[in-house]
């Protein structure tokens, strides 16, 4: 065995150019990062349209009521 073996420079292997690129850490954290942002943005914009749909629900309480109200008022000028 010749002791200067180890010095060698190894031959690189051949790249297959149909295949995938290679996975990459960095762009894989980037895309956690950017899956994690978009899920809290779509979590805030769910919290805002339960608002949204809390605040309609009551209206139409009200206006309902209102509207049963009157309605019973109307129906009473006409018995009377």
């Amino acid at each position: 065995m010749n002791p200067f073996d180890m010095y060698k420079t190894k031959k690189k292997r051949e790249v297959d150019p149909n295949a995938p690129p290679r996975p990459n850490l960095l762009s894989h954290e980037k895309v956690l990062k950017d899956t994690k942002v978009t899920l809290e943005q779509l979590q805030q914009q769910n919290l805002l349209l339960q608002q949204r749909i809390d605040t309609l629900e009551s209206k139409m309480i009200r206006q309902t009521q209102y509207l049963q109200a009157l309605h019973q008022t109307i129906a009473g000028r006409k018995n009377g």
